[in-house]
């Protein structure tokens, strides 16, 4: 029934709407969204047709995926002057998270004025003693000091993200132990891998001091996507694929014969028999108003029954975390209380089809090597392209040398549209130069 999974809790306040809305606007204009969403990009059910039709052709990396609270975290200054950080969550609540400082490179009493950090706010056992505490793991970045870097692809994003933002703030923890003691939580990076890399990323998921559920394939060769990004892979065993209903109690009437019909105390509701849990699909919003319809029933033992009762909390309308065992029942895992509406139709349907066409950890494990393999013909289609466009390059310059010389001209600009063509195809690295342009 329940699982006992303890649930990450943002240590800040939560701010008004007024606040919200202006911080919202803020990060709107630094990176180019639109609306008053949640920017952060959601991933899709990873589905079979995804192993040979997209990580065998495309650049992927890969990590485990943190069962926690996923938080956009927000540094600014604020209109005092003040260093601010925020934690978004994907309610697009904006809590202000106090006794932070986020360096920038070379000068430790700097701060960071319009970074975007994209990750997940989790409860880590400690290995020394196996206390729990605050963690928020680090995967991607879309601005770093005012500079919008959404454009970029991952490898770079992430190069920002290292040296702009974490070593820096790793450099402070080391030099200053003491002072950084009052730190709500700490900082770390995802362990990000190459794809084919994937079984070194799930052997390693037993090694960690936060609970972990899955994977995430993030694709090396697009920009961040605001919303649902249907190249960011959701993979999950078929045990933990999930869905976020409402909870609905049907409640049994009891009806007390020794009562006169019209006596309005006849009937009433009997809460000491079992209701029927129907588990209802969020279908949107209409003028403001959830519209849910019933799509199942929740399966609940007398035993499990108890159990939620002995909670003492209301039960009715709450969102829950189910998954679906082999014979099509749902069980509840847990209440979600950080989500004001379960999955929309849309994402139900893609996890029921994740669910029937679901890909086991052998199944992965197995297509490793093949994924390996296209993934090295990739880069060495690249390494020949490139040394093609570079000899080409040199033999249109030996013979432009040779006709300058024939003519007594010389081309100053012809050096640098040779090069630019040229570094156009470039493998993609995980830094880049800060003095090109922004996309």
């Amino acid at each position: 029934m329940l699982e006992e999974r303890d649930f990450p809790v943002i240590p800040g306040d939560l701010m008004p709407d007024g606040i919200s809305h202006e911080l919202q606007q803020h990060i709107s204009a630094l990176v180019g969204s639109r609306g008053s969403h949640f920017v952060g990009s959601q991933p899709v059910s990873f589905e079979a047709a995804h192993l040979t039709e997209t990580l065998l052709q495309r650049d992927y990396f890969v990590c485990e995926k943190s069962d926690g609270l996923r938080c956009l975290m927000f540094c600014i200054l604020d209109p005092n002057g003040d260093e601010a950080v925020f934690l978004i969550t994907r309610e697009n609540q904006f809590y202000r998270v106090p006794n932070f400082h986020f360096p920038l490179p070379g000068d430790e009493n700097s701060c960071h004025n319009g970074t975007l950090i994209d990750g997940e706010l989790v409860l880590s056992k400690r290995p020394t003693d196996g206390v729990k505490e605050l963690r928020y793991l680090m995967f991607d970045c879309l601005a770093i000091n005012g500079r919008n870097i959404v454009m970029k692809l991952l490898p770079n994003r992430l190069g920002y993200l290292d040296t702009q933002f974490y070593r820096p703030y790793f450099k402070l923890r080391e030099q200053h132990p003491q002072a950084c003691e009052s730190f709500p939580f700490k900082l770390n990076l995802k362990n990000m891998q190459m794809s084919y890399k994937l079984p070194k990323v799930l052997d390693s998921m037993k090694y960690l001091g936060h609970v972990s559920d899955g994977l995430i394939f993030t694709c090396c060769e697009t920009p961040y996507f605001f919303g649902t990004d249907s190249t960011l892979l959701k993979w999950k065993p078929s045990e933990e694929n999930t869905v976020d209903f409402k909870l609905r109690l049907d409640i049994p009437l009891y009806i007390d014969e020794d009562l006169d019909e019209r006596d309005p105390d006849r009937v009433y509701p009997n809460y000491d028999v079992k209701p029927t849990l129907k588990l209802h699909v969020w279908q949107g919003d209409r003028q403001g108003v959830s519209e849910y319809t019933e799509l199942t029933r929740l399966e609940c033992t007398d035993e499990e029954w108890e159990q939620l009762r002995s909670l003492d909390q209301p039960l009715d309308e709450r969102i829950v975390e189910c998954n679906r065992d082999s014979t099509g029942n749902w069980h509840l895992l847990r209440f979600r209380d950080d989500k004001s509406n379960g999955n929309h139709v849309t994402i139900v349907k893609k996890v029921l089809q994740s669910i029937q066409d679901a890909v086991s950890k052998e199944e992965l494990i197995e297509m490793a090597p093949q994924i390996e393999k296209s993934w090295k013909e990739r880069a060495m289609r690249r390494r020949h392209r490139d040394s093609w466009d570079g000899n080409q390059s040199i033999s249109h310059e030996a013979h432009d040398s040779a006709n300058d010389h024939h003519r007594g001209a010389h081309h100053p600009h012809q050096e640098h549209r040779q090069n630019q063509g040229h570094s156009n195809n470039q493998q993609p690295q995980y830094f880049d130069d800060d003095s090109e342009d922004d996309n």
